[in-house]
């Protein structure tokens, strides 16, 4: 079988019926191709050529998806910015990647410090036919900013044929044509384009991006444009329907199926929102490295209890010990993602090209990709998430590197030393806790460092709980987070 392009998808034959529609905005199949040549050919008039970065700072909508298309046809890397993360984030990731343009919407934030600003209404007003072949697709198309382990999030430069991959093999797995399919985290995640609009325009079925990701924007968005399925519920926004009397079990009655990752989701909230909208919640588990997921369930067969599904098939999924032996089923180890071995994509996996620093592409050496999380895969093949290697949080379903946390944090003059760390928590699956310790004659308060942290952290990474302490540490003088749970105040 022929390696997938999603840029194929621009030109089937015969094409029909509605492949993005966020409710302003309705582009069909047949236009699609057209659209987006020519706003490839909007970017060539403000001097994007290949190899340049565009970081698109736009809400979910139709011209998002557009721009994603419109760079990977052209050649230049696409570097989501998410709108509403406060300016100090969104200028740390433009200091790295240093885009050629920003494009911004309507009422944007401030632009960022580096990177020309383009408003995409004047891209959409200079569009011009473009017919130039689009670039080998093993090349850098786009960068995901990933959670990370140490220090500030990686960004991580995919392939065109590495995203094609994955999207072509999810579509396959679990949607029709039929299907329309709403988005509702920020596109601005790369893996939010993988598992959203390139999935679904595999699968010619209607991408409808959804501009708020609350409970009620989820409901409304079911209503208004008769969503057949969902992608990427997070715990917060399910443990929200569950709980809102004022949200009835019909008001999701359009769903087949509603997408979550099945690390972080208890089992009596899944449960609690099966019962409730009788709608099944389909797990997975994936990365921003890989990218995308590599598992899945499988609607059709009952749940398994702590599980995130099954491996797609163009993957194979391992425990694997300390050298990188795969363990037997049952064994816990850390879960290690390579290529099929056999099947109709077998051998075409690769993950992540490498990462961008202030230096360039760093090239990956190794195709297999050692993921960081433990778990362990059943007799049946099912994957088992068990926790991550690294101090990662999952918040409200997304993770949060408390590194990066303390590294912004840590500069404020007040604080002398901090650590984050994650507590368990029902609505959120884990809350961000930072114990901060006073900088000589400072008396900070836990209020006023929230205040300030909201204007240097993205919404999702600002700590819930301030606690200003002595943090305890060990004979070498490193903090022993073990220790600070039972040390609050």
């Amino acid at each position: 079988m022929p390696a997938p392009d999603f840029l194929t998808v621009l030109d089937r034959p015969r094409a029909g019926g509605t492949a993005l529609d966020d409710g302003e905005r309705t582009l069909g199949y047949a236009e699609l191709g057209p659209a987006v040549r020519e706003l490839a050919g909007a970017l060539t008039r403000h001097g994007v050529e290949p190899g340049d970065r565009v970081a698109v700072m736009l809400p979910n909508c139709v011209a998002a998806v557009e721009l994603y298309l419109a760079c990977a046809w052209l050649g230049p890397i696409w570097v989501g910015l998410n709108p509403a993360a406060p300016q100090a984030e969104r200028d740390r990731q433009c200091r790295l990647v240093r885009p050629a343009v920003v494009v911004t919407g309507d009422g944007a934030p401030e632009p960022c410090a580096v990177g020309r600003v383009v408003a995409v209404a004047a891209l959409n007003a200079e569009r011009v036919p473009f017919d130039a072949a689009p670039p080998d697709p093993h090349v850098p198309c786009a960068i995901g900013f990933s959670s990370g382990t140490t220090g500030t999030p990686k960004a991580v430069v995919h392939s065109r044929a590495a995203v094609s991959l994955t999207a072509a093999t999810l579509a396959a797995a679990q949607l029709r044509a039929d299907d329309r399919v709403g988005i509702v985290l920020p596109m601005s995640i790369h893996n939010l384009m993988v598992v959203g609009p390139i999935q679904t325009l595999f699968a010619g079925a209607t991408c409808v991006p959804v501009p708020r990701m609350n409970a009620a924007g989820v409901v409304a968005a079911c209503q208004r444009h008769q969503l057949t399925r969902l992608t990427a519920l997070v715990p917060t926004t399910i443990y929200d329907l569950v709980h809102d009397d004022t949200i009835t079990g019909t008001e999701l009655s359009t769903l087949r199926t509603a997408g979550t990752g099945a690390a972080g989701l208890v089992e009596e909230l899944r449960s609690a929102f099966e019962e409730k909208f009788g709608v099944r919640l389909v797990g997975s588990y994936g990365m921003t490295e890989a990218p995308g997921p590599v598992c899945i369930e499988d609607p059709a067969r009952p749940h398994v209890a702590g599980g995130s599904g099954r491996p797609l098939p163009h993957v194979r999924v391992q425990a694997c010990d300390g050298t990188g032996r795969p363990l037997p089923p049952g064994a816990e180890g850390e879960l290690v993602v390579s290529a099929a071995e056999s099947g109709p994509w077998a051998g075409l996996y690769r993950p992540a090209l490498g990462t961008w620093t202030e230096t360039g592409l760093q090239p990956r050496a190794d195709i297999v990709l050692r993921t960081g999380d433990r778990g362990w895969v059943d007799a049946h093949g099912e994957i088992h998430v068990t926790g991550r290697q690294a101090d990662v949080i999952v918040r409200g379903g997304v993770n949060v590197n408390a590194a990066e946390i303390e590294s912004v944090l840590g500069q404020l003059d007040e604080i002398r030393d901090l650590a984050v760390i994650g507590e368990p928590d029902d609505r959120l699956g884990q809350r961000i806790v930072a114990f901060v310790e006073p900088a000589p004659g400072a008396a900070p308060d836990p209020e006023q460092l929230r205040r300030r942290a909201r204007g240097l952290l993205a919404h999702g990474k600002v700590p819930d709980e301030f606690v200003v302490t002595t943090l305890p540490r060990n004979a070498m003088g490193k903090v022993a987070r073990g220790r600070l749970s039972r040390r609050r105040n």
